[in-house]
């Protein structure tokens, strides 16, 4: 799984964020933004993706010791030419 090519298709298995959801924590702002798997050793079906873009323009936190990479479910993704 690891350098996959991925998009980003839901956060949390949903297309929108709660009612109420602060911009740092609107990670569903990255729906269709692409990245690429750079860690598959996750926990909880998770796997690291660096994305394309610089996370902190969307700005959502992102705090991982790489730069624009976030742990997300692997459900939440749509794998390249798959």
């Amino acid at each position: 799984m690891k350098s996959r090519i991925v998009k980003l298709k839901t956060f949390l298995g949903t297309t929108k964020p709660k009612r109420g959801t602060l911009g740092r924590d609107n990670y569903w702002k990255l729906i269709g933004v692409k990245g690429k798997i750079i860690d598959d050793s996750g926990t909880n079906d998770r796997v690291l993706v660096l994305f394309e873009s610089n996370l902190d323009d969307y700005q959502v936190e992102n705090h991982n010791p790489i730069k624009n990479s976030l742990w997300i479910k692997t459900s939440d993704l749509a794998f390249e030419n798959d």
